[in-house]
């Protein structure tokens, strides 16, 4: 779990997902990371990268793609 989190922030459910571990003692985990000052928190709306934050750019090129008129 330590090494998952040392590469990207990860929110509650995906630690769950990724270790295995009961939700319970995840956040048991996380609160005596946080209790000792070893965490950093941010905001879940937060993307992960730069690329997560140009998703929605790709649902409109999509649309637009699909939509555009046929040149022959």
């Amino acid at each position: 779990m330590l090494g998952d989190m040392s590469h990207r922030h990860m929110s509650l459910t995906q630690l769950v997902g990724a270790s295995g571990i009961r939700r319970q003692e995840v956040r048991e985990f996380i609160d005596m990371l946080v209790a000792r000052g070893v965490i950093s928190q941010r905001d879940s709306m937060v993307p992960d990268s730069l690329f997560g934050s140009l998703r929605p750019l790709g649902g409109w090129l999509r649309r637009a793609m699909s939509s555009a008129p046929d040149r022959r």
